[in-house]
């Protein structure tokens, strides 16, 4: 008797985890490289490197999000890194690791109305991300007025500041 065949969604759970686990297992070994006892590497090799799979894994997620295909270009660090595709449509998400293990993370929320991105402080004593600050488009607005800026306060739910970004020279010129 033969098996039951597999559906496409138990095919894509066993091979996502398949597959998650050996990028894991594959990020850790990278990991290894940091070394200073083996290893010599500068700043701008480690940025390339991180920022070469910061690229990637935003432009795998958009592939589930809007399927299409592109050509996939191999890394190097001989040759110089260039950010050659455009943005994303969606979210777009950049982190950056803190000295105590924590991350400030930024993501663009392209909307419509209003376009945004607000940074997370996504803490290890807290893993749901604490909302710190955002700049945001305000249609509502008039003028110079538009693009806003919102601070947050851990304790309240409410933003603890909004209000239009003006830089002195702009409010100059438009009291002339």
């Amino acid at each position: 008797m033969r098996p039951p065949k597999e559906t496409k969604e138990e095919k894509f759970i066993r091979l996502a985890e398949a597959r998650v686990n050996k990028i894991l297992s594959m990020i850790r070994l990278l990991g290894n490289l940091s070394s200073t006892s083996f290893y010599q590497y500068s700043c701008d090799q480690v940025e390339q490197i991180f920022t070469a799979l910061q690229l990637e894994l935003i432009k795998n997620k958009m592939r589930f999000l809007q399927p299409h295909r592109e050509k996939r270009k191999r890394f190097s660090l001989s040759e110089p890194f260039e950010v050659k595709e455009p943005a994303p449509k969606d979210q777009l998400t950049i982190a950056i690791p803190l000295p105590d293990g924590s991350y400030l993370r930024a993501v663009g929320y392209p909307n419509d109305s209003y376009p945004s991105i607000t940074i997370y402080w996504d803490a290890q004593e807290n893993p749901s991300s604490d909302g710190i600050c955002f700049v945001e488009f305000n249609p509502d607005k008039e003028g110079v007025h538009r693009v806003c800026i919102g601070a947050y306060c851990a304790e309240e739910e409410d933003t603890k500041y909004y209000g239009p970004y003006i830089t002195a020279e702009r409010n100059s010129d438009e009291q002339h």
